[in-house]
């Protein structure tokens, strides 16, 4: 029997990373290393060294960084049949096409020139398939949303009822009797009560949604689609964000209801559909006018 001592030199690269070290062995199950059954017999840390004891016989002495890596991120070392001891050193070098794999100092072989060769041409096929596949969940995260649309879900709040979907949730908003958002999208409800006031009460829905307009001072005109009645309007926020504003008018037995649906202008085109078909499911506690 003799000591192999193996120094790891420090490097910043893969330093808070051990690498495993494994000796060549006929018997072993353990794991094959570029086809050579090998079994494990420690670890070093960056800067480390330790020794170990090994047969006189000829054989192999790999360093990798993990089972995984274990054909491309690995460097081999041929220890000669003998009686001496051996020293060997050698650190983790930067290739990222290689896994930043340990690399033994001194001249390699023929055989150690080739494995290296060949282990980067599987990295770069690793790295290839890791980029595709990112760039599928990549388009599927960002398509699959377009297509596959979350399960719809009615809110009630206040006396009045919406259909949307899954993604929206309640918020609170001072001056809004109900607020609902998505990532997409927020709708904003408000009720004005009669309160006994007639000439308020018989004001038709175009004649309140006119008065809301001049109200607000905006230069919109009424809108009529699908039996509801509507205006639009554009506002840019303080992070110079450019919104359109949906707004709906709903007359009940005893208030008129203000529903504003708001999305970024770029996307306007394709939640419209989904704004018509939102504001087509509001319902009231008491039956609308």
């Amino acid at each position: 029997m003799r000591y192999l001592t193996i120094q790891r030199n420090k490097s910043f690269v893969a330093c808070l990373m051990k690498v495993k070290v494994y000796i060549e062995d006929p018997n072993s199950s353990e794991i094959k290393i570029q086809g050579v059954p090998c079994r494990k017999i420690g670890e070093l840390k960056n800067g480390e060294q330790q020794t170990f004891m090994i047969g006189d016989e000829k054989l192999r002495i790999y360093v990798i960084a993990d089972k995984l890596s274990k054909n491309y991120c690995c460097d081999f070392y041929e220890v000669p049949e003998g009686t001496e001891n051996i020293f060997l050193s050698g650190a983790c070098k930067y290739n990222p096409l290689s896994g930043n794999a340990f690399r033994f100092d001194g001249i390699p072989t023929e055989e150690m020139k080739y494995r290296r060769k060949h282990g980067i041409k599987k990295g770069i096929a690793v790295f290839a398939i890791a980029l595709v596949i990112g760039i599928i969940i990549g388009l599927a995260t960002t398509l699959i949303p377009l297509f596959v649309k979350p399960d719809s879900k009615e809110f009630t709040k206040s006396g009045v009822s919406i259909t949307l979907n899954e993604d929206f949730a309640e918020e609170s908003i001072e001056g809004f009797d109900v607020t609902y958002s998505s990532n997409s999208m927020a709708v904003f409800m408000q009720e004005s009560e009669f309160d006994g006031d007639e000439e308020f009460a018989a004001m038709t829905v175009d004649e309140y949604c006119d008065a809301v307009i001049k109200a607000n001072g905006k230069n919109s005109e009424i809108l009529h689609k699908d039996g509801l009645t509507y205006y639009e309007f554009s506002y840019i926020s303080d992070q110079s964000i450019n919104y359109r504003y949906v707004c709906f008018v709903y007359k009940t037995e005893d208030s008129f209801w203000f529903v504003q649906f708001a999305v970024e202008e770029t996307n306007y085109t394709l939640y419209e559909d989904d704004i018509f078909t939102y504001a087509k499911s509001v319902k009231f506690n008491n039956s609308s006018i």
